[in-house]
C-alpha cells in the first residue's frame, strides 16, 4: 500500500506541476527581493520554517482565476486519494485483505487448539458470515473518512501556500517547491493512517472470530498479546507481551492515548483453562521469557 500512496503523490506532484505551469503566469520585477518566512503547523505544535524570495514576481490573475487554481487543485487531490469514491475507494482493496488474513489466521489458530472448533468451523463459512461483511462495511465508511480528511487538510494547506505567494510576490518555482514539500507531509501522514487502517482490520478481525467462537461453540477463548518487541516499542505495549486479555479490554486500551498509532502488537486468540491460564501453558513460559528480556535489555 505504502507504495501505491508514493505513486498516487507523485502523480498529484506532476500533475500540479502542470497546473501551476498553465495558470500561475506573469512576470518578474527588476527591483531587490526580500526573503519571506513563514510557518507551517503539522500536527498541533511541529512547525517547519520555509523561507523564499519575495516581491519580485507579479502574478498575472484575477481573483475569480485563483479561485478556479484552487478548485482545480481541489480537484486533483481528490482525483488521486478518493478514487473510487465512497463505495469503491482505492483503499479499501488493501483494508478487506488484512481483514481476510485476519480472519483467517483466527481460524487456523483456533482449529490448531480445539478439534470442536475444526469440526464446525470453515474459512469460507467464516468470510461469507454477517460478521465479517459488517466488519468490511464499516471499514469502508472509516477509511473513506479518513482519506476525505487527509484530501481536505492537504487542499487547505495548499490554498494558504499559494494565496500567500500570490499575494508577496513569490515566484512559481518556489512556490512549486515548497508545495512539493508540504506534499511529502501529508505523504507521511497518509502512511501512519493506511497502516493504522491495514492492521486495524486485521486485529478487528481476530478479535470478532475470538468472540463469536465463545458465542458459537461455548469455547472459553481470550486474546494472547505478542508485542513486536522493538528497540521504539512504547514500554505498556511490551509489558502486556505474553499475557491474556478479553476482547473488551484490548479494544479500551487501542481507543485510548493514541495506542492505535504506530502499534505493531498482535493479538491471537487462544483457548484457556477455567482459571483463565492459556491451555498451552509452554507457549506462555516462552513469552514472559522474551517480555524479560525485553524489559533488561532496554
Amino acid at each position: 500500500m505504502f507504495r501505491d500512496i508514493e505513486e498516487r503523490y507523485l502523480s498529484i506532484k506532476w500533475a500540479l506541476k502542470a497546473l501551476f505551469d498553465q495558470r500561475l503566469t506573469g512576470r518578474e520585477r527588476e527591483v531587490n527581493s526580500h526573503n519571506w518566512s513563514f510557518l507551517c503547523h503539522d500536527n498541533g505544535a511541529d512547525m517547519r520554517l520555509y523561507q523564499v524570495n519575495a516581491g519580485k514576481f507579479i502574478y498575472d490573475m484575477s481573483a475569480q482565476e485563483l479561485a478556479d487554481l484552487l478548485e482545480a487543485v481541489q480537484a486533483i487531490l481528490d482525483d488521486h486519494l478518493l478514487e473510487g469514491g465512497e463505495q469503491n475507494l482505492w483503499a479499501m482493496d488493501y483494508v478487506v485483505a488484512e481483514a481476510r488474513r485476519g480472519t483467517l489466521e483466527a481460524y487456523n489458530n483456533l482449529s490448531q487448539q480445539s478439534q470442536v472448533y475444526a469440526s464446525q468451523t470453515t474459512l469460507q463459512q467464516l468470510l461469507s458470515s454477517p460478521g465479517h461483511l459488517n466488519q468490511v462495511a464499516s471499514a469502508r465508511l472509516t477509511t473513506f473518512s479518513d482519506w476525505k480528511v487527509i484530501s481536505d487538510t492537504a487542499r487547505g494547506d495548499l490554498t494558504n501556500i499559494i494565496t500567500d505567494a500570490v499575494a508577496r510576490g513569490v515566484n512559481p518555482r518556489e512556490t512549486a517547491s515548497v508545495i512539493s514539500k508540504r506534499l511529502d507531509v501529508s505523504m507521511s501522514k497518509a502512511k501512519n493512517i493506511a497502516q493504522t487502517e491495514q492492521v486495524g482490520a486485521l486485529r478487528q478481525a481476530q478479535w470478532n472470530e475470538t468472540d463469536w467462537a465463545a458465542d458459537r461453540l461455548g469455547l472459553n477463548t481470550g486474546l494472547l498479546w505478542l508485542s513486536a518487541l522493538k528497540p521504539t516499542t512504547r514500554t505498556w505495549h511490551a509489558s502486556r507481551h505474553g499475557k491474556v486479555y478479553t476482547t473488551e479490554e484490548v479494544r479500551d486500551f487501542y481507543a485510548e492515548n493514541g495506542n492505535r498509532y504506530n502499534c505493531y502488537c498482535s493479538q491471537i486468540p487462544v483457548l484457556l483453562n477455567d482459571d483463565g491460564s492459556i491451555f498451552n501453558d509452554g507457549i506462555a513460559e516462552k513469552l514472559e521469557k522474551e517480555r524479560k528480556q525485553w524489559k533488561n535489555g532496554s
